[in-house]
């Protein structure tokens, strides 16, 4: 994205959901094959922060099944976040991706919402980030009341921004790992959804698939090259 602009009208304002869970499933597979591989493995998701909540248990474990109906479709498990916890992915969407002059921020297009949306799913990559997503909020929560008194939402934006930006370093305290790789894996999450939505296209200048109206052939250079190739062959 463009260097960030210093006013945001949405910046550290409560963040209110805008996505739809149908719209939300669609954005979480487009943006699989963009984020997948990426994700932790099953051992470093085992590496929580200290304190983190329990695992929680999706209704549905098998997802859609091998026969959605795609005429009235439906979500058979819930979103995870807690409101607070929907509040403190939007600050730190506010943190990885402001709005810029010409693109909006992660928190504008919705990113909050893909991120619950992705660690709610009952898919194996889904469930492994489950436990680094909720144990690094819950992580971060008691960080803020440990160093401020205050609940994250309610501490003055500077320090926050010195709370986040501690996150984005190589600590030197292995008790600071956890937390660490939660803030890279949701950094990606966050990456990854942004540029796999309209204005993430538009900021990276992607054009995708083009109808063309006609097809004007090869260029002179490459028939040049086709030419000899095949003089070379004797045809």
């Amino acid at each position: 994205m463009s260097d960030p602009i210093e006013t945001d009208p949405e910046a550290g304002a409560p963040y209110v959901s805008r996505i739809d869970r149908r719209t939300a499933l669609s954005w979480l597979g487009a943006a699989a094959a963009s984020i997948g591989g990426v994700g932790a493995a099953p051992e470093q998701a085992a590496a929580t922060p200290a304190g983190q909540v329990p695992v929680l248990q999706v209704p549905v474990p098998g997802g859609y099944g091998t026969d959605p109906n795609l005429k009235h479709p439906t979500i058979p498990w819930p979103r995870l976040f807690t409101p607070a916890q929907l509040q403190a992915v939007a600050l730190l969407c506010d943190f990885i991706l402001p709005a810029s002059a010409d693109a909006p921020s992660a928190r504008a297009v919705g990113v909050p919402d893909f991120v619950d949306e992705w660690i709610s799913a009952p898919y194996p990559e889904q469930v492994a980030d489950r436990p680094v997503i909720l144990g690094g909020l819950t992580w971060l929560e008691a960080e803020a009341r440990r160093r401020h008194g205050a609940n994250l939402t309610e501490i003055a934006s500077a320090d926050r921004a010195a709370l986040f930006r501690a996150l984005t370093l190589t600590p030197a305290d292995p008790a600071l790992a956890a937390p660490h790789a939660f803030f890279r894996r949701l950094r990606q999450l966050t990456i990854g959804g942004y540029y796999t939505t309209k204005p993430g296209f538009k900021d990276i200048g992607y054009i995708g698939n083009v109808a063309m109206k006609s097809y004007p052939g090869p260029s002179d250079e490459v028939k040049a090259v086709l030419e000899r190739e095949l003089k070379k062959l004797g045809l």
